[in-house]
C-alpha cells in the first residue's frame, strides 16, 4: 500500500484527538514504540560476536573479516599446491610437467645451477593492472612465481618468462642487472619471439630506443617498456654472436667482477657499451637474423 501523509495525519487526529480514552491510547503507542526498540536491539545483538580473547560482545569487524578471508584464501592456495617436484610445487600434474620441460630446456641451453631451492608456482586471476606475472626473491631463494594468465596461454610466454627469472637467480646466485635479466626472460618467450623482433624494429625505426648505457645498471623499470624490448634485442644479439652458454658464462663473470667493460672485452671483444651498441644497431637494421651475425672466434 502506498504511503499517504494525508492518511497518516487523519489517523493521528482520530486516534489522539477525536477518540475517547486518550491516555489509554498514548500508553498503547508507548508500548508499540518499546516493542520496536526491543526488536532493533535484539537484531544488533544477533550481529555481535563473542571475542575469543576477552569473552565480550563486539560489533561486526568488517576489516577483520576481510583479513580472515585473505588468510583462508592463502590456506586454500597452499592446499592447491598438491603436486610437488624437486624444483617447485604447483596445483596440477599438467602445470608441473610444463614447468619441468621449461626448466629442463633452460638447463640444456645455459647450464645447470649449482644450487636450487624449491618454490611455489601459482596461477592467479588477472587483477587488471597490466602485470602478466612476477617472480619474487627473498634472501637466498625464490619466494614464489605467480602467473596471471590462463595456463594454456602462458606456455611459451609468461610462464617461460617467469621461470627464466627463477632459473638465473639460482644459476648466478644473484638478482643481477635488470636490463639483462628482463632481456633473457623475454628471450625465453619463444611463442612471441618474432612479434618481439617486429616491435623492436618499429621502436628502433621510430627513434624510441635509448643508449644501452642508460638502461644497463639502471635497475628500475621505465614507463614505456624499453627495458623489455631493448633488453630482449641486446640479449638476442649477444646470443647470436656467441651462443646461449657463452652468454651464461659472460653473465657469471659479470656478476663476479661487476665490471661491464672488462667482461664485454673478454667475452665479446667490445671495449665498452658504446662499441656493443654500434654492432647491435647494425643487427637490427639488417633484419635481426642470427644467421647473418659474425660468430665469436
Amino acid at each position: 500500500m502506498a504511503f499517504s501523509w494525508r492518511r497518516t495525519k487523519k489517523f493521528v487526529r482520530l486516534f489522539f484527538v477525536n477518540g475517547e480514552k486518550y491516555e489509554e491510547r498514548v500508553l498503547i503507542m508507548k508500548k508499540i514504540f518499546f516493542i520496536i526498540l526491543l526488536i532493533t536491539l535484539i537484531g544488533a545483538q544477533a550481529d555481535a560476536r563473542i571475542c575469543p580473547k576477552c569473552g565480550r560482545d563486539h560489533l561486526p569487524d568488517v576489516e577483520g573479516e576481510k583479513e580472515e578471508q585473505k588468510k583462508e584464501a592463502s590456506k586454500t592456495e597452499e592446499i592447491l599446491l598438491s603436486v610437488t617436484r624437486s624444483r617447485f610445487s604447483t596445483s596440477s600434474i599438467e602445470i608441473a610437467d610444463a614447468c619441468d620441460k621449461i626448466l629442463d630446456r633452460l638447463e640444456v641451453r645455459y647450464g645447470k645451477p649449482k644450487v636450487w631451492k624449491p618454490f611455489p608456482v601459482y596461477f592467479r586471476r588477472y587483477t587488471g593492472n597490466g602485470v602478466a606475472g612476477y617472480t619474487q626473491y627473498g634472501g637466498s631463494g625464490v619466494v614464489e612465481v605467480v602467473v596471471y594468465e590462463p595456463f594454456e596461454n602462458s606456455v611459451g610466454g609468461t610462464l617461460d618468462h617467469e621461470l627464466t627469472h627463477a632459473f638465473f637467480f639460482y644459476y648466478l646466485n644473484s638478482n643481477f642487472d635488470l636490463f639483462l635479466n628482463e632481456g633473457l626472460a623475454q628471450n625465453s618467450e619463444y611463442r612471441r619471439r618474432e612479434s618481439l623482433r617486429q616491435t623492436v624494429y618499429r621502436r628502433y625505426s621510430n627513434g624510441e630506443f635509448w643508449d644501452i648505457s642508460r638502461l644497463y645498471g639502471r635497475n628500475r623499470y621505465d614507463g614505456s617498456l624499453l627495458i623489455y624490448h631493448e633488453g630482449f634485442s641486446v640479449v638476442d644479439f649477444l646470443i647470436a654472436r656467441g651462443g646461449s652458454q657463452w652468454i651464461a658464462a659472460f653473465l657469471d663473470e659479470l656478476v663476479k667482477t661487476d665490471d661491464i667493460n672488462k667482461t664485454l672485452s673478454r667475452f665479446y671483444g667490445y671495449k665498452n657499451l658504446a662499441e656493443l651498441q654500434t654492432d647491435w644497431k647494425e643487427y637490427i637494421e639488417n633484419g635481426q637474423n642470427r644467421q647473418t651475425v659474425e660468430a665469436i672466434k
